[in-house]
């Protein structure tokens, strides 16, 4: 990963009151500084942890500030973000203020992030000049941000149909205020989720000891054991692998676009057990297992169903 810039400015209020005010930092923290590395380092291995949030932007939100993400000042944007997000909450009696930190990163592609880090006792940042003292960062606690999404700025800047904002959510869940200041458009993609979800079962490495089949017959059987067959990544993950991470970090390194949590029904679910095709007035489903020599056979343009008990059942039927 290689860190191009970053600021942090200050969201100051407390819980249970109205009243908010801001500290806008003037100049970028110096990148070489080894205190900065290790807070954009820490908050990029804790957010890769965590269920992600798939979504691009609606018209509010940082659309409001921010007219072009391929051409911006990350001084002038983030003040006007973090002032934005200061008139949004100070009405709000049960949020809290804390850092915002913005920082703008390559990891294979262009990044803008950005994290909610609590300024509790033990770990306030001391102001010095139109910044901050770097030393003190080594006191601020990143690795449990309250909040944080990352915006994939190559994607949002071409072509592409994928989602290019990622939030966190989860154990670490994201306010209604968060998403409402950067602005996102909640509609579900489940389609292409389910989608994502196949063609990484298609490419992924295997667990130990089983087929592709297997896996696939596996991620059905969890999908059902599921309430509202409701799919997370990271609870899918541990129970193939063993290892809640690895999955999403396939997902991550290979960039692929799917959301940490999302229901797999329908012929979506149906899928990754059954082979369903219809051609020519004739339709066949079947299990993927059924697909051998012994049952049902592809033999160049032919397709061999052997059994006797579906020929008898035929015959009675004509």
């Amino acid at each position: 990963m290689t860190i191009n810039s970053i600021v942090i400015h200050e969201v100051i209020k407390e819980a249970n009151t109205t009243d908010a005010e801001v500290y806008l930092s003037e100049e970028l923290l110096d990148i070489t500084n080894p205190h900065i590395a290790k807070i954009v380092t820490t908050l990029e291995d804790s957010f890769r942890k965590k269920t992600l949030k798939r979504a691009k932007f609606s018209p509010e939100g940082f659309q409001e500030e921010v007219d072009d993400f391929t051409n911006y000042d990350l001084i002038a944007t983030s003040k006007a973000l973090t002032t934005k997000l200061k008139n949004n909450i100070q009405g709000i009696s049960p949020s809290k203020g804390g850092y915002l930190i913005f920082t703008e990163f390559e990891n294979n592609h262009n990044f803008l992030g950005v994290f909610l880090v609590r300024n509790t006792d033990g770990t306030k940042l001391t102001q010095q000049g139109n910044s901050w003292d770097l030393n003190s960062t080594q006191y601020l606690n990143v690795e449990h941000f309250a909040m944080g999404a990352q915006i994939n700025l190559t994607v949002l800047a071409s072509p592409s149909d994928d989602r290019y904002i990622a939030l966190v959510r989860g154990n670490t869940d994201i306010s209604s205020y968060f998403e409402h200041w950067i602005g996102i458009d909640d509609s579900k993609q489940e389609n292409k989720d389910a989608e994502a979800l196949y063609e990484i079962s298609n490419l992924i490495a295997l667990p130990a000891d089983i087929t592709r089949d297997e896996l696939k017959k596996k991620i059905h059987e969890f999908a059902r054991s599921r309430p509202s067959k409701t799919i997370n990544l990271r609870e899918l993950s541990q129970f193939l692998y063993e290892d809640e991470n690895k999955i999403p970090e396939y997902c991550e390194d290979n960039n692929i676009d799917i959301d940490g949590e999302f229901k797999l029904t329908g012929k979506n679910l149906s899928k990754f057990y059954k082979v369903s095709v219809k051609a020519d007035n004739i339709e066949l489903s079947a299990p993927r297992s059924s697909f051998n020599p012994d049952m049902i056979e592809i033999n160049g343009d032919r397709v061999i169903i052997n059994s006797s008990t579906l020929v008898e059942q035929l015959q009675n039927s004509l």
